[in-house]
């Protein structure tokens, strides 16, 4: 495992093991920690530099994502994700916004509505751009905002592994990126201007549905480059 320079610190805003679990999350995201790769206490206190209860606490977290196995005395390692997981996953979110955004969108005041519509532009620019760091995050800035505009802590707390999950178990699919996400942007914009909440939900419901059978196709077209639970992590 790459050990890079430390740059974690000691915030007092945060928990030291939040700031870890950020850290870890980012790198296994981004392929720093690679699916299947073990993970060393020893190694990861010294790139992290912080002591071995803040890396055991933001892994046990990681485990409850689904990012990180574990088996007492064997292994804890970096989860290979699978196709399976990725659908499962995607068709939970899907449903989770489309409640959170028909409960949501009639509650917004009008900070609200212009923050979220910003965040969608800023979704369409990098969709336009092909940019899918971009995107990822300005997609789970609106879905992160609809789920906490909701003033559920029940839904918020179910969903807050989601996002992770997600973004992990799209590796699975690199070929499968959907430029075309702007695409319900419009529809949703109308609902938050006129704070309708089924319409919302249906620019959700139809979003998720595209996005499916998007899915279907490429692995039809693509299926050696799509099924990455056999072949390994693109890089």
């Amino acid at each position: 495992m790459p050990v890079p320079k430390s740059t974690v610190e000691n915030s007092p805003r945060k928990l030291l093991r939040d700031v870890v679990l950020e850290k870890m999350l980012a790198a296994i995201q981004d392929g720093t920690l690679q699916a299947g790769e073990r993970l060393n206490d020893d190694e990861l206190v010294a790139w992290l530099g912080v002591s071995r209860t803040p890396i055991r606490e933001a892994i046990a977290k990681l485990v409850d994502y689904g990012l990180v196995e574990m088996e007492a005395n064997r292994y804890t390692r970096v989860a290979s994700p699978t196709l399976k997981q990725f659908d499962d996953t995607l068709q939970v979110l899907g449903g989770f916004t489309e409640l959170a955004a028909r409960w949501a969108v009639p509650k917004l005041d009008d900070a609200a509505a212009a923050t979220l519509v910003d965040r969608l532009e800023a979704l369409r620019a990098a969709a336009d751009a092909e940019d899918r760091a971009a995107m990822t995050e300005h997609l789970g800035s609106v879905v992160t905002q609809l789920i906490t505009a909701t003033d559920n802590d029940l839904l918020v707390q179910l969903s807050t592994s989601l996002l992770p999950r997600t973004n992990f178990l799209a590796l699975t699919h690199p070929t499968g990126l959907f430029w075309d996400v702007k695409h319900f942007i419009d529809p949703l914009r109308a609902a938050v201007d006129k704070r309708d909440g089924e319409a919302a939900g249906a620019s959700i419901r139809s979003l998720t549905a595209t996005v499916e059978s998007h899915t279907d196709h490429i692995r039809e077209v693509a299926p050696t480059e799509s099924t990455l639970a056999q072949t390994g992590r693109a890089r």
